[in-house]
């Protein structure tokens, strides 16, 4: 009967124990609970504040991208054109070099066949 007494002792104090450890941690753990509502609220509104910047921002540079666009459009139409000019004198630099050659075969003929006849 006294080994059970003790044994019960032994079990009431380890049980005291355990139930000490227990309300130790709920505590800390309430309070921590408590204050999760509250960051979960001051995150939402975080992402909620990040989410508007971002979409105004978006909005802001698809603005400056049509500003840009229409800034642009004219000198884009510019360089077309200024490209086939060159495109246009390049045909003629071609031509005129054409000419040049033909030219100079027709001289060296020319001058082939004075030279041919002055010998004969």
């Amino acid at each position: 009967m006294r080994k059970e007494r003790e044994l019960v002792s032994r079990e009431m104090d380890r049980l005291r124990s355990s139930i000490q450890t227990v309300c130790r941690s709920a505590l800390p753990l309430g309070k921590i609970m408590d204050y999760i509502q509250e960051d979960m609220d001051s995150m939402q509104n975080e992402l909620q504040t990040w989410r508007r910047e971002n979409q105004e921002h978006a909005q802001a540079l698809l603005q400056e991208q049509r500003v840009t666009d229409a800034a642009v459009e004219p000198l884009k139409a510019e360089l077309s054109e200024l490209e086939q000019l060159i495109r246009d004198q390049q045909d003629k630099i071609c031509a005129a070099k054409s000419n040049i050659l033909r030219n100079e075969e027709k001289i060296q003929k020319m001058l082939s066949s004075i030279n041919f006849s002055s010998r004969t």
